[in-house]
């Protein structure tokens, strides 16, 4: 069976620049991160990063979409990581979202 047939939510295609925060327990502070959205449904999101992430950690980010006053913030677990040639492919599953 292949991945697209175990979705729960349809996925759209998207090329959109995000931000995100891995949320670590160390309490050090960490900066916005710009990664690429690849595709986005109601539950996760597919982003184009430039380094890994740890597969069950959980990252926040601020998406904001052209003709939306508002960022959408979200809290997502990563639950997968695939090597591409120069960049990584993650995807994260919402935890929580405005």
């Amino acid at each position: 069976m292949q991945n697209k047939d175990r979705r729960k939510f349809i996925r759209l295609s998207a090329y959109h620049l995000v931000k995100y925060k891995p949320l670590s327990n160390k309490g050090g502070e960490s900066f916005p991160i710009l990664a690429v959205i690849r595709d986005i449904g109601a539950g996760g999101v597919c982003l184009r990063v430039e380094e890994p992430l740890a597969v069950l950690s959980v990252i926040e980010l601020k998406i904001n979409f052209p003709n939306v006053s508002t960022a959408i913030s979200a809290l997502a677990k990563i639950v997968w990581v695939k090597k591409r040639r120069s960049y990584y492919e993650v995807g994260a599953e919402f935890v929580e979202i405005s």
